[in-house]
């Protein structure tokens, strides 16, 4: 099994192809690392454009749809052992309080990349009138349908131009999805004509400009695509409708540098002035004092130890 799983990434390695900045869509990269975790070619780079940091080389196609159908639910270990699910529950109960202290009882929302479904759980628990997810994963979305009862208000899909909702959300939440998308900003723009124009956008993104020593390599891998920091993600929302209200960073949060943004649609059609990125050698240098390849925590050693135990 183990051979198995090295064979089906070197044939994800041999199939990336350049990509373009998923911010802005230009092909100007300036290259910080080469190989992520799974020892893929992906070339971290800064887009020389935006500022962005993003994977230069990567997926697209039928090698996307193989590897998340295949491989991502193995690497991710989808779905997680019963004491992880007790974590994830935990940090569902969290996030619902949290945002509400922000946003106050919305009563409709919309989860987009739902997960196991926990988040969903908690709005339902609270008395949220109407409540709906999309989750194109297979075993995550099981869970969320079958295990916690969802049903049909867990839709096998993704965010995309075709999606139509049977009310507008007060609430839409984005739990570590934005990273992954090929084309962000357009997500953003289709959910800026889908919610309530009253509502609230709530983002989480792992924050590449934080300190993530902990993280340390794992935190380059093939599915993010985007590397975002606040002025990243900023330059984003205010170019595709929204601004952004309210920041939160969690050094020690869900995710190591975890980054949440309150966000509501712009009055005016016409985008604010986008923040300065940081400027592209603080970012890189930044960015590898903290890989710290050779570590035996989590440099590439423990990550080729993980994947043979996988």
């Amino acid at each position: 099994m183990a051979f198995s799983l090295f064979n089906q990434l070197r044939q994800i390695n041999r199939h990336l192809v350049e990509l373009p900045c998923p911010g802005c869509g230009q092909y100007d990269p300036q290259l910080i690392w080469r190989y992520d975790r799974y020892f893929l070619r992906v070339n971290l780079s800064t887009c020389r454009h935006c500022g962005l940091v993003y994977l230069a080389r990567g997926m697209k196609g039928d090698t996307q749809t193989r590897f998340y159908g295949q491989l991502y639910p193995r690497l991710m270990r989808q779905p997680p052992t019963s004491k992880a699910m007790w974590n994830y529950r935990l940090i569902a109960g969290y996030r619902f309080s949290e945002i509400s202290a922000v946003v106050g009882q919305c009563k409709s929302v919309l989860d987009i990349g739902a997960g196991l479904g926990f988040f969903l759980d908690v709005c339902r628990a609270h008395s949220y009138e109407h409540y709906m997810g999309l989750e194109p994963g297979g075993p995550q979305r099981d869970h969320a349908v079958q295990v916690l009862g969802l049903g049909e208000h867990v839709r096998p899909e993704e965010l995309d131009e075709q999606t139509q909702l049977p009310f507008a959300p007060r609430l839409v939440t984005l739990f570590h999805v934005l990273e992954h998308l090929q084309e962000p900003g357009k997500a953003l723009a289709r959910i800026a004509k889908l919610m309530d124009p009253q509502g609230w956008l709530v983002i989480e993104v792992p924050n590449i400009g934080a300190d993530w020593p902990e993280l340390g390599l794992s935190q380059v891998h093939v599915s993010h695509r985007s590397y975002f920091c606040q002025q990243t993600l900023e330059a984003l929302l205010s170019a595709n409708g929204f601004y952004a209200q309210s920041w939160r960073q969690e050094a020690h949060g869900i995710y190591e540098g975890n980054l949440r943004v309150y966000a509501r649609l712009s009055a005016s059609a016409t985008p604010t002035v986008a923040p300065l990125p940081p400027s592209a050698d603080d970012i890189r240098a930044h960015i590898l004092k903290q890989i710290r390849p050779l570590s035996l925590r989590n440099g590439y050693l423990r990550m080729a130890w993980r994947l043979a135990r996988l």
